[in-house]
């Protein structure tokens, strides 16, 4: 039978090895005898050490390794892979040579025994908790048994080290310096992240924890809220277990893998733009199909930016086929895994869960808050600049509108905190110091210039997937020319290197992106605004685009402003633009209508179809002669009464304020679906909603007595908590009328009243908490008057 001439050589120094192998045995038993009179190590540590050997073992070699005895020795771990390839491993916890000696003979004599019975000539090694000296590998080399840490023996599956040294010299998703488009080198300043149903408050490593555990979590958050340092800093606390518990952390930024499908080809992208050998790129793949990682991608919402319709079907499978990839990768896994993105970029979770691939009801929700908590905001300030301010109530604590802030001088934040006025007036002043600080950098250009060109530009993100950009050169020269009158080229390249307002897309890319939603709102409100006093020849192209971005609430309230001043001008030009194709600016002026608060409004028979609110807010004016068809609602705020001849028909909304059921939902709107309503299952829940104080506790009262266990509440149980709301006689006012009305009844308890409900009532309480705001019960109106 032909042999090669190394198993020539193996089988030599096998039968040369078989020669000692009375002697082996008997130094194998005398070693046992000594070891046996020596302190036992912990069994618990022995034992997940072992099995952690053993998983490793198999994830390198895709067998099963286990314990076995081979020529009357008991061997640790033992891979039989074919007839000519055999694994022998010893695993110990001691870190002493004796011990490691020990081993080393009980794998030689294992050897010899299989070599003699089986010809063939196994692999060994000796696996050490610890780090390994010379004289232990100098022990084993003379004997070809390698003996090996157990993190050197991990690094033959995949060498996790070397890839998250290079992973952590990259930037994260958009974690970056907005200036340089370097990575962030900034102090992380620990913030909390909300739980959507408990709304319990997670930090970083309550976050790893669920990871670990195997949770799959989406992340949302809009632009600048630190979904991106949240995977930074979570790739950095999981990186320091991953040895110790076998689960390695991959941190992708899923912008850099558009038109992949298929989750090998991701993975290996990712590695490759590391600058990492293909060997470790195998191994990273090799660790994915064992099922040994833990997923970090960022950025869902930057895989779509390819492709865009206004085919509302269309869309939403151009979204699910460009995360194809994503979803496939997300299968491959289960373990833990987060994937973070746009709050608004589906149009609801189901759809969702469905291009993820995720199960809704296991899935994790969390979302970054969109401020500073006042201890962060303060924070954040004495890490960056030693500065202990107080912001002005009405700014955003939001992380980069800080940053920005943090970058002004001593004068101009002297001059920002000592104005004092309400937020319109101050996103005024806010904008004017920051294109007055850039003017007086360059002679070329003033404040209004650079104001106008970024109002410009922000118009342009208006029709931008991503929102806040990708911003080009050429967009920043049509911007100027649009604003100057001439064709710069060296002066544009120039601004967009220093624009305020402006970060840079990544590092290798010229193109800019607004660094902040906040700013950005304002800046698309300020040249909506400039719209209404624009001749009519001018604006036909305006009517022609189709806007895919709307007004945020700040915007809406600026655009407000000034429609107060051009009402009729306003109104036309929502009619024609809702008769066109730009349906969002149609939406945006009705919403600033409304947010202006001079009610009623008449609309004069204004119809939008294929609109976009993010937030439509129906209390503070009431509308008249208006009809909104297959519109989509980020939040619907609902009056307490319908308004006139107004209609809302076959439209979705995320999120509706008001009523508390679906069955709940006032007449005058019709074939209306909502992935949430204002929750009255808890107490905790009802306070959220932002009901009026008398309201408040009137729902309170009747979540208690009605729909909680139990036939009655003591009085203290009844009141408990509701002095926050409001002032004790407007409490006992209530409750004296829901006495009298006969909704509730009481008697003298061992320890005072017990207030118990009236059964006759619930099927009347239950709608009036259903419909909350919207409620015509006559209880409801007589609270409110009291």
């Amino acid at each position: 039978m032909y042999r090669s001439s190394a198993l020539v050589a193996q089988c030599n120094r096998g039968k040369e090895a078989k020669r000692s192998y009375d002697n082996l045995k008997m130094v194998y038993r005398r070693d046992r005898f000594h070891n046996e009179q020596q302190p036992k190590m912990s069994t618990v540590s022995w034992g997940s050490f072992e099995d952690k050997v053993r998983a490793v073992a198999s994830f390198i070699w895709n067998g099963k390794c286990e314990p076995q005895n081979i020529g009357g020795v008991d061997v640790d771990g033992v891979m039989m892979l074919s007839k000519d390839a055999q694994i022998f491993i010893e695993m110990t916890v001691r870190r002493d040579l004796d011990k490691v000696r020990e081993d080393i003979n009980k794998l030689q004599l294992a050897r010899s025994a299989y070599l003699s019975a089986n010809n063939s000539f196994p692999r060994c090694y000796c696996v050490v908790n610890g780090a390994v000296t010379r004289a232990m590998k100098d022990a084993g080399s003379a004997l070809n048994i390698q003996v090996i840490s157990f993190d050197d023996f991990a690094n033959i599956f995949f060498d996790f080290q070397k890839y998250s040294h290079a992973r952590l010299a990259m930037a994260f998703g958009s974690a970056i310096n907005p200036r340089t488009g370097a990575r962030d080198e900034r102090d992380y300043v620990p913030v909390s992240y909300l739980a959507e149903h408990s709304q319990r408050e997670l930090t970083i490593a309550d976050i790893g924890t669920l990871l670990r555990s195997g949770k799959k979590i989406v992340l949302l958050g809009e632009y600048g809220t630190g979904k991106s340092r949240c995977s930074r800093e979570l790739f950095s606390l999981l990186a320091a277990e991953a040895s110790a518990s076998n689960l390695y952390p991959l941190a992708l930024d899923l912008r850099d893998f558009w038109g992949l499908k298929r989750a090998p080809e991701i993975i290996s992208r990712h590695m490759s733009d590391l600058g990492l050998e293909p060997a470790l790129q195998t191994a990273a793949i090799r660790a994915l199909n064992a099922d040994r990682v833990i997923l970090l991608l960022d950025g869902f919402d930057e895989l779509g930016s390819q492709a865009w319709s206004d085919d509302t079907e269309k869309l939403k499978a151009i979204r699910a086929k460009s995360l194809e990839g994503v979803k496939e990768l997300l299968s491959r896994t289960t373990k833990g895994a987060i994937i973070s993105g746009r709050e608004h970029y589906f149009n609801n979770n189901e759809e969702m869960f469905t291009a993820l691939g995720l199960p809704a009801a296991s899935t994790v929700i969390i979302r970054c808050k969109n401020e500073f908590t006042e201890a962060e905001m303060r924070e954040f300030f004495k890490r960056y600049v030693d500065l202990d301010v107080m912001m002005p109530e009405w700014l955003p604590r939001r992380p980069l509108v800080c940053q920005t802030i943090a970058d002004m001088g001593e004068e101009e934040l002297d001059q920002m905190f000592g104005i004092g006025q309400d937020e319109l007036s101050f996103f005024d002043h806010f904008i004017s110091v920051l294109c007055q600080r850039d003017a007086r950098i360059s002679a070329s250009f003033d404040a209004v210039t650079i104001e106008r060109v970024l109002s410009r530009l922000a118009r342009m993100t208006r029709t931008r997937p991503s929102n806040v950009g990708p911003i080009t050169l050429r967009d920043v020269q049509s911007a100027f020319e649009a604003v100057v009158g001439q064709m710069p080229v060296d002066e544009a390249s120039l601004m967009l290197q220093r624009l305020p307002a402006l970060g840079r897309v990544k590092s290798e890319s010229n193109d800019r992106q607004f660094i902040d939603s906040y700013i950005l709102d304002g800046l698309r409100a300020r040249d909506s605004g400039a719209l209404l006093k624009m001749v009519d020849r001018s604006l036909e192209e305006l009517f022609g685009t189709a806007f895919i971005n709307p007004l945020d609430v700040l915007g809406q309230r600026l655009l407000g402003r000034d429609i107060s001043a051009s009402r009729k001008n306003a109104l036309e030009i929502a009619k024609r633009a809702a008769a066109g194709s730009n349906k969002v600016l149609a939406c945006d002026i009705v919403a600033g209508f409304l947010q202006a608060g001079q009610s009623p409004i008449s609309f004069d028979g204004l119809v939008i179809n294929d609109g976009n609110f993010l937030k439509l807010d129906l209390t503070n004016a009431s509308p008249q002669n208006l009809s909104l068809v297959e519109t989509v609602f980020g939040t619907l705020v609902l009056p307490s009464s319908p308004p006139l001849n107004t209609v809302i028909r076959d439209s979705v909304a995320q999120r509706v304020v008001g009523v508390s059921s679906p069955t709940a939902m006032p007449a005058w709107i019709i074939n209306f679906e909502a992935d949430k309503f204002d929750s009255t299952e808890s107490i905790s829940r009802i306070r959220r909603i932002g009901l009026p104080p008398n309201h408040e506790i009137l729902a309170t009262i009747i979540r208690k007595t009605f729909f909680q266990k139990g036939s009655g509440r003591k009085e203290e149980a009844l009141l408990r908590g509701l002095g926050d709301v409001s002032d004790k006689a407007a409490v006992s006012k209530i409750v004296n009328y829901l006495l009298n009305a006969g909704v509730l009844t009481r008697f003298k308890g061992n320890e005072g009243w017990v207030y118990s409900p009236n059964r006759k009532f619930a099927g009347q309480m239950r709608q009036m908490l259903y419909e909350l705001q919207t409620s015509q019960d006559h209880i409801w109106n007589d609270v409110a008057a009291l």
